[in-house]
Formats: C-alpha cells, sequence, structure tokens
C-alpha cells in the first residue's frame, strides 16, 4: 500500500528525524565534516510529474516517517554549502531551503538543471533526483575528485547505463543547455555529449535505488523500514 503524507504529518515528524543508512557509503550526520565537500551545492530535482508512479508523488512518499525528498535533503545538509530544490515553491518550502522552479514547464529535467544551476551561487554542483533516495558520499567525493577540467561527471554502472541525475555538473554547461533547450533537445545525455563529460564506474549494490515505479519503491521500502 501506498500513501502520501499530509501536511501536518509532516510537521509533527520533523524533529523526530533520523537519517535511515543502509551502509558504510551512505552520507550518516556524523560520518564526515561539511568541509570534506567542499565549496559545492548540492541540488535535488522534484518537478517530475511521476506518470510512471501511477498517481502517487514520489517526493512524498514516506521513508522512514517523512517524505522521500525529506529524507535526500537530511541526507545533503549537513555537507554542502548550499542546497537547492528544484520544484514547487509553495510545495516545497517546508524543507527549509531555496526552491527554484522550472523557468519553463514542460521541458523535462534539462529545464530543471538549467534554471537550478541558473541560481546556484557555486561553480561545482552535485545534482540528484528526488526518486533517488539514499546518498553515497564516497561516489561524490570520487566524481569531485576527477571533476577538474570536466563540465559533467557522470557515472555509469556495470550493466552501462547513464546516471545524469546523480552526477556533478559545472555551471559551464549552462551555454549548452540553453542551446539545446531552445532546439527542443531535451535529453540529458545528449548535453553530456555537447560538454566535457567525464564517466565514473559505480557499484550501486547495497544502497542505490531509483524509485520509477510502485513495485521500486516496495522493494526499497522493505530493507529500508526494518
Amino acid at each position: 500500500m501506498i500513501y502520501i503524507l499530509k501536511a501536518e504529518e509532516i510537521r509533527s515528524r520533523m524533529d523526530n528525524f533520523t537519517p535511515h543508512t543502509r551502509s558504510e557509503k551512505v552520507i550518516t550526520s556524523n560520518q564526515v565534516e561539511r568541509s570534506r565537500i567542499g565549496d559545492i551545492t548540492a541540488i535535488v530535482l522534484a518537478g517530475g510529474k511521476s506518470k510512471r508512479m501511477g498517481g502517487p508523488d514520489k517526493s512524498m512518499l514516506p521513508v522512514n516517517g517523512v517524505p522521500m525528498i525529506q529524507h535526500i535533503v537530511s541526507q545533503l545538509e549537513k555537507h554542502f554549502r548550499e542546497i537547492i530544490i528544484g520544484g514547487d515553491e509553495k510545495k516545497y518550502s517546508f524543507l527549509g531551503h531555496k526552491v527554484v522552479p522550472d523557468e519553463t514547464e514542460g521541458s523535462g529535467p534539462l529545464m530543471g538543471v538549467y534554471s537550478c544551476l541558473s541560481r546556484s551561487d557555486t561553480e561545482l554542483n552535485f545534482i540528484t533526483a528526488c526518486d533517488i533516495p539514499e546518498i553515497s558520499l564516497e561516489l561524490i567525493e570520487k566524481m569531485i575528485e576527477i571533476s577538474e577540467g570536466a563540465d559533467i561527471v557522470m557515472p555509469v554502472n556495470e550493466s552501462g547505463k547513464y546516471e545524469p541525475l546523480h552526477a556533478i555538473y559545472r555551471r559551464t554547461v549552462l551555454p549548452a543547455a540553453r542551446k539545446q533547450l531552445g532546439e527542443g533537445r531535451l535529453r540529458l545525455t545528449d548535453l553530456a555529449g555537447n560538454v566535457k563529460t567525464r564517466y565514473i564506474s559505480f557499484d550501486g549494490s547495497g544502497w542505490y535505488h531509483n524509485i520509477n515505479y510502485k513495485e521500486d519503491y516496495e522493494r526499497y521500502k522493505g530493507p529500508a523500514s526494518g
């Protein structure tokens, strides 16, 4: 069964929230200090329509008694200079961070990336999605380490699948992103092909989940709640 947390439930549970971790690869509040990440902004994109989910808003699905997006933000906020939420300002104001809506609706994640990077104060940015509930600090650090001279550092899993929404982006991609949006080419992988992109392999076993369908959420929720 899937249900969405109501506003009153969110407020009543925020004070008692403890982030869930499943392995040492996942960020915890006492694992590292913010200085290990450096002067980098974390961006969480939450402007999608959750069509494949069949109705429920993925960002508000419960994880440990709080909305999934809050679970993600709680993992990030002690380690990044700034956090930006890409989405509806009224909907996500409860998170207490800057919320940036898409400059133009209906242009997919590329517009979210463009809009949020345009409002970021840092050159380097870690961009993730509201449907990837766990964050690997180890992977983020590795991407940062090899980011010199690259516009994007993008993970690739062992089966060859790219993950453009769990990647490092420089603001230098803005001109290419703006050009693509003007041409109606909305694929993030196309953007990666038009700028200097470095790829890094990663093993997501034990932490990586991409919640696209109800079945994905049910599989994730089982061990997460245990």
